[in-house]
């Protein structure tokens, strides 16, 4: 089975963002992938808040990223953490899907005219390998 780097929001609204990436984690299981959910898994055992442990977590997430086969990237908001893996994923060549927070695709062709994205998302994604 393919495996898929599920890149969506932590920080913030916590209890949103958490249900959001389970639900996308159950999308792809659904979909025959392995979802790769670092953010899910890895606050269980790190302080999110902790400057040194979040740095860890992240690390270890960039870890996971490079034996996926695909990242979704979920939402039209980028954080930090998401811009960072984002740009992994660009580095390592690893294709990207984009989705809006309902599960509806977003489609490379016409990313440049949705009004589901700002200009700051399409800034994030110039240059990635979006499929």
């Amino acid at each position: 089975m393919k495996k898929v780097f599920i890149c969506s929001p932590y920080r913030g609204d916590i209890k949103e963002n958490t249900k959001t990436a389970r639900d996308f984690g159950r999308l792809a299981a659904m979909c025959d992938y392995v979802p790769v959910i670092p953010h899910l898994v890895f606050p269980q055992f790190l302080d999110d808040n902790d400057p040194k442990e979040r740095i860890l977590g992240i690390t270890l997430g960039k870890e996971l990223l490079k034996v996926c086969d695909m990242m979704w990237v979920v939402g039209s908001k980028v954080t930090k953490g998401m811009q960072f893996e984002i740009d992994t994923a660009k580095e390592l060549q690893i294709p990207i899907r984009c989705y809006d927070v309902q599960q509806n695709r977003i489609w490379p062709e016409t990313l440049s005219v949705d009004d589901r994205v700002n200009d700051e998302f399409l800034t994030a994604l110039k240059g990635a390998n979006l499929v």
